[in-house]
């Protein structure tokens, strides 16, 4: 097992508001298809098979790459894209972006219709991918990887085993991310408050805190970090010892009703106080321009840590980012994969998809086109060959990442079949629960009631 460490290796040069669950780019908002590339093919899902064409005496044949995220990410990818395309010129290869809502329900479309793209981003483990793995439409990629079309040699043992399923390899890491809690310096010292270097050492000390930020806002104290979306009821199970998702057993989820009732109730609390924002503010905030944390209206938040640059250049003020509550006492922090890359079982091409995948993960100069804006390079050669390329942002993210590692322990493993619908019932029961319609004690049972496997 490879025990080397992610040592300060990241680059966000144009970073994207991003979401993982996950997130890599999952909250990128009002995305659309691309227009600039050579190889586009639009936003909207096709539903006509792509043919292979015969060129001369050989075969050039076109396969088909789609991912979730912005504009900025759709230019940087299909740069490095024309440059696969340029050294593979047997291979053309058609790109399509969509927003993080609608790329799950694109995806759905297609897979109905047995076109779902050839390569496609997608996430080991979450809700949203489960259904593909389920129908037998994920490729596995164990015969790619022996056969040498596929190279991991340069990718940690664990950051591998978050793509499996059991012992079938089925996404390759796109890039690596954590999350880091953001906060305004200026407001901590007028507050009177030094901010902790390695985190605050329980949600407790960090609730003492809002109270004075918010006397320093005039506002709110922290933005809504704690969103389901935003991963953080996760990151609360596991510093429980609990999991969001089961793997195995009768019940979809991992979690204790005490667990998931503290942490609603804090939330709640939170609310009813003013130290963060009410729901429908939440809501309406679309990127980090938007955030109650940039227009000065909150000294704290938590964010995926390649936003770090997004949230500096729309801020005026001096933000510093430091682990997250707790983190210091447990091994909760998660460093996982930020996104996958995934191949299609019913590409008529698969052995140029997987020529794609490879060149995406391990090609130094395609990454140093892409400038990490996907998280930290899953490789340690591109890593360390990126390195020279920093600016003092992203040595400030690497910075926090590879602190990060020191806390950390694998991701949950992929959840059961069925995930996906709880995880829309708990925002479901979230919204309702900060609208006061039910209880969090009310939406546990519903959601527990939902989860059972017969």
């Amino acid at each position: 097992m490879k025990t080397k460490k992610m040592t300060a290796l990241f680059l966000a040069a144009a970073m994207a508001a991003g979401g993982l669950t996950g997130c890599g780019g999952s909250s990128d908002k009002g995305a659309t298809a691309d227009t600039g590339a050579a190889t586009d093919t639009g936003a909207a899902t096709s539903t006509e098979k792509v043919q292979t064409s015969e060129n001369g005496n050989g075969k050039k044949v076109t396969i088909r790459f789609a991912w979730w995220g912005g504009q900025e990410r759709a230019d940087l990818t299909n740069e490095a894209v024309n440059l696969f395309m340029e050294k593979n010129p047997d291979i053309e290869v058609e790109t399509s972006f969509y927003p993080w809502d609608s790329y799950w329900e694109n995806l759905s479309v297609a897979s109905t219709a047995d076109n779902i793209p050839d390569v496609h981003q997608g996430y080991i483990g979450s809700g949203d991918y489960q259904q593909f793995l389920d129908g037998g439409i994920a490729e596995p990629l164990n015969s790619y990887v022996e056969n040498g079309l596929i190279d991991i040699s340069s990718i940690s043992d664990n950051l591998v085993e978050e793509g499996k399923v059991g012992d079938q390899l089925y996404g390759l890491p796109f890039g690596v991310n954590t999350r880091g809690m953001l906060v305004d310096t200026s407001a901590y010292e007028k507050a009177g408050l030094e901010i902790p270097e390695n985190g605050y050492e329980s949600w407790e000390a960090l609730g003492a805190d809002l109270v004075k930020l918010k006397e320093v806002t005039g506002k709110y104290a922290s933005g809504d970090f704690l969103r389901e979306e935003g991963d953080m009821l996760k990151y609360w199970c596991r510093l429980q010892g609990e999991r969001l998702y089961a793997s195995e057993g009768d019940s979809l989820i991992g979690f204790s009703k005490e667990t998931f009732v503290d942490f609603y109730s804090m939330k709640l609390q939170w609310v009813e106080e003013g130290l963060i924002p009410p729901y429908d503010v939440t809501k309406s905030e679309n990127g980090p321009e938007d955030s109650s944390l940039v227009k000065g209206e909150a000294a704290v938040t938590i964010i995926p840590a390649n936003q770090y640059a997004n949230y500096t250049n729309a801020s005026d003020k001096e933000l510093k980012m430091i682990l997250l509550p707790g983190a210091v006492n447990s091994k909760a922090t998660m460093v996982p994969a930020s996104v996958h890359i995934c191949m299609s079982s019913k590409s008529k091409n698969k052995e140029a998809a997987a020529k794609l995948m490879d060149f995406l993960i391990n090609d130094e100069e395609a990454n140093k086109i892409m400038k990490a804006e996907r998280g930290m390079p899953a490789s340690d050669q591109v890593r360390e060959s990126m390195e020279s390329m920093f600016d003092d942002n992203q040595k400030k993210v690497a910075a926090i990442i590879d602190k990060a590692v020191d806390y950390s322990s694998a991701n949950d493993a992929p959840a059961m079949e069925g995930s996906t619908d709880i995880q829309k019932l708990i925002r479901e029961y979230e919204e309702r629960m900060m609208y006061k319609d039910v209880t969090p004690e009310e939406a546990y049972d519903a959601i527990a009631e939902a989860a059972k496997l017969e």
